[in-house]
């Protein structure tokens, strides 16, 4: 693993608080400062990292494991739930190239009182995207920046870890384009601000981004990411129907 050093400087970092949000299904986040002196190593390696937080959704509470580790072909990222009613697993394969990620394969399994899977496949070399929901696939023309729901959120990080590196602020908005069932779409992110979080490790300065929706809808989804933890999540927040889901960390240790 390639280590990455974090001789930080502070900066300031500031945005106006935005309307609507962020969406992620199981909503992972972390908290940190901003802080901004170029690293040594460019973002085309990300630090592996095992993450625990807590969650509570349909009823259920459940402890998740989320682990960034290294392939032979690049990166897998996994994230894994149990409870007594239910399993979750969650595993995206992918690489970085020129601080993108190129997705391999993306599955996602719901085991309890009802069965869930859905896949995304990734094959530049058919020019395609096949993606699955209940039990129906979807083709998506080949786009190189696409992204499945899970490896979306490295993305995110890889995008504030390039920014640090070239001495920037942190982007006030940012899109990513994200292949979901039978849906492409683009999120749009914009920064709150810099916010300091009291979480179950401690007290952390984060940076909170805030999914956009249309002005009618109903839907809210934020996420608090920690600079000091290598832009890890801390905590998402994502609310519909008058139904809030909230994940936040427990326990967190980086490669650094």
């Amino acid at each position: 693993m390639k280590t990455r050093r974090r001789p930080y400087a502070d900066c300031a970092v500031q945005a106006e608080s935005r309307s609507p949000q962020l969406l992620v299904l199981l909503l992972l986040a972390i908290a940190g400062a901003i802080l901004c002196t170029p690293r040594l190593i460019a973002a085309e390696t990300l630090n592996t990292y095992v993450a625990h937080y807590e969650t509570s959704m349909y009823g259920m509470t459940l402890d998740i494991e989320r682990k960034l580790t290294e392939t032979d072909e690049g990166y897998r990222l996994s994230s894994q739930g149990k409870s007594f009613a239910a399993t979750l697993s969650e595993v995206a394969d992918f690489s970085v190239t020129e601080g993108r990620i190129a997705g391999k394969q993306f599955t996602y399994q719901l085991k309890s009182l009802v069965k869930r899977r859905r896949e995304v496949h990734f094959l530049p070399e058919q020019g395609i995207i096949r993606s699955l929901k209940k039990k129906e696939w979807t083709e998506f023309p080949w786009e190189p920046d696409a992204l499945d729901r899970l490896s979306q959120q490295e993305q995110l990080r890889l995008t504030l870890i390039e920014a640090e590196e070239q001495g920037n602020p942190a982007p006030e908005s940012l899109t990513f384009v994200v292949i979901d069932g039978p849906k492409r779409g683009e999120k749009i992110l914009d920064l709150v601000g810099v916010e300091k979080l009291d979480t179950a490790i401690g007290s952390l300065e984060t940076l909170h981004y805030r999914r956009r929706y249309d002005a009618d809808s109903d839907r809210s989804s934020d996420i608090w990411v920690a600079p000091s933890l290598d832009f890890l999540m801390v905590l998402t927040r994502h609310e519909e129907d008058g139904s809030p889901i909230e994940l936040s960390i427990t326990s967190a240790d980086v490669d650094t």
